[in-house]
């Protein structure tokens, strides 16, 4: 059976396909609206093949494609968010990042605002997209916060720190907006965009605006 997917953001309008052929996969590529280019790859057997194409699916959808019927994807729009945005393990705002035992993803932080300060789990599965997050007041004490984010660690299981890969999103608490929210910037002609040097689009941590994500979205942030 072929499958369709698709990638849409502020940097790509494109899709891949694919398709297994008995013991042959089948893929084509390329930007929308351009002539496919196709790959043939063939394999020991028909279940080889469809144990490799499941990977390569599976691979894809990391990287933030979508499943859709290449003939029905959507008109490109400029502004798109990014499908995934990279945080990268550092020892300042991204210093609880990583991935548990059982593959999920985990990012635990401290937004504040002008009503007080926070502290956040947010848990993502493997590719990227929000599972759960458990929003906090902040303890009174900085010993009682400590104790705190241990504990909600330890209640990840077995995990380890590194560098993540997780889509923008917003949840409501306490009255207030948090999350990965993505800022499309203010609209500029085709003129303006072009003598525009300065990065216009933004994903920022939010309350508080602490980290603020820009293209290419490979873990680089502003504070």
């Amino acid at each position: 059976m072929r499958r369709e997917f698709y990638l849409q953001d502020d940097q790509s309008n494109k899709f891949w396909t694919i398709e297994v052929q008995g013991a042959e996969i089948v893929t084509t590529n390329g930007r929308v609206g351009s002539k496919p280019r196709e790959t043939r790859k063939c394999f020991p057997s028909p279940s080889a093949a469809e144990a490799a194409a499941e990977k390569e699916v599976r691979s894809k959808l990391k990287k933030g494609y979508s499943e859709g019927k290449v003939a029905e994807i959507p008109e490109y729009q400029k502004r798109l968010p990014p499908k995934l945005v990279r945080i990268n393990l550092d020892d300042y705002h991204a210093n609880y990042v990583g991935k548990t035992k059982a593959g999920d993803q985990f990012f635990l932080t401290f937004p504040f605002s002008p009503g007080g300060s926070f502290i956040a789990l947010y848990l993502f599965d493997a590719f990227g997209a929000l599972k759960d997050a458990r929003i906090h007041r902040a303890k009174p004490t900085e010993s009682e916060d400590q104790a705190f984010v241990k504990s909600l660690l330890d209640d990840l299981g077995e995990h380890r720190f590194g560098n993540i890969r997780v889509a923008p999103f917003a949840v409501e608490a306490f009255g207030i907006q948090f999350g990965l929210i993505f800022d499309p910037g203010d609209e500029l002609d085709d003129e303006d965009e072009e003598e525009e040097d300065e990065v216009s689009v933004w994903v920022t941590v939010e309350p508080g605006n602490y980290m603020a994500f820009y293209p290419p979205w490979d873990g680089e942030y502003d504070t």
